[in-house]
């Protein structure tokens, strides 16, 4: 089988441009999320990754292959769905509910170094100084980001009557932000360990990130579908056109295109390298939000920004 790329595209690239396209699509989901809930648009996006993977496998003559995966193999893929988006992304949402999206931010980027550990231990991956290095700067780069957007808030919320949080309550939304680490950790190794395990056998190269997303999409559709139905009354209810027009788009760019950047960059660079690249993603969301949005630049963001991008050029130019 030949490889999707005539000359092998670097992990670090891949991993960089899967997050750009992740931050372009949800600056596009923002245009519709008035109209539709968050259930609503992950359903609706992976329902269009289904069909972008099936349609590419179908005519790249792969399709067929997934009947030569062990069930072992289709299990792990269907479980790197579970821990990465249901466990990891619904634990994240709980505790940005009671933390604020940015303190639930600071927390769940941690994952990186979860990664890390659990390739390690797992994929017997070698101990590298860099990578923790790289780690301090991004970490410490969303630390500066998150604490001014935490001042901003509170700011805008003076002037509003504020409950007090219950110490128990968080606590529990601290726990449940790990957990989203954690889940996003797990989700992105087992990616990383299913996707060459089916290179081993297949010998696809990039085709097996394409096949493995053919598995683990009408799963997460399943999943996701159920979940709609099960808390929303009615969640296709009246939809302007233009609200599916801005998600047409945004999850072809975050999921089609996405999706496979997100893999492959897990087969080549491995799982440590995509979650601290996923981890540096206010490198590109701040600029588009001030371009896009003409949201403001601080002293103390732009100084978060470039520890970040300290911290991405360590892994470049290691």
């Amino acid at each position: 089988m030949v490889s999707i790329f005539s000359i092998d595209m670097a992990g670090e690239i891949l991993a960089l441009s899967a997050t750009l396209s992740f931050v372009a699509s949800n600056i596009l989901f923002r245009k519709c999320d008035h109209d539709v809930s968050p259930i609503f648009i992950n359903a609706f996006r992976t329902l269009i990754g289904v069909f972008t993977f099936i349609i590419i496998a179908w005519f790249s003559g792969i399709f067929s292959s997934i009947f030569l995966l062990s069930w072992e193999l289709w299990l792990l893929l269907i479980l790197s769905f579970i821990f990465g988006q249901v466990i990891g992304d619904t634990s994240y949402f709980t505790a940005q509910k009671e933390l604020g999206p940015t303190k639930a931010l600071a927390i769940s980027m941690t994952y990186p170094l979860f990664s890390f550990i659990l390739s390690l231990i797992f994929l017997n991956e070698t101990f590298n100084w860099w990578i923790i290095l790289s780690f301090l700067f991004i970490s410490a780069g969303v630390f500066f980001i998150a604490r001014e957007q935490m001042k901003i808030q509170t700011e805008n919320t003076k002037l509003k009557t504020s409950s007090k949080k219950s110490k128990k309550k968080t606590f529990l939304a601290v726990l449940f932000a790990f957990l989203a680490s954690l889940g996003w950790a797990a989700g992105l190794v087992i990616i990383d360990f299913a996707t060459n395990k089916i290179n081993d056998q297949l010998n696809l190269g990039a085709y097996s990130s394409i096949l493995g997303n053919v598995i683990r999409f009408p799963a997460a559709f399943l999943i996701l579908t159920t979940l709609l139905y099960s808390t929303e009354k009615k969640p296709l209810r009246n939809i302007s056109k233009t609200s599916y027009g801005w998600l047409i788009a945004a999850s072809l760019i975050g999921t089609s295109l996405g999706a496979f950047l997100y893999t492959e960059a897990a087969r080549v660079a491995g799982a440590t390298i995509m979650s601290l690249m996923a981890s540096a993603n206010p490198l590109f969301s701040i600029p588009l939000a001030y371009l896009i949005n003409k949201e403001k630049i601080t002293k103390t963001t732009f100084f978060g920004v470039i520890l970040i991008m300290i911290g991405v050029m360590i892994i470049i130019v290691r």
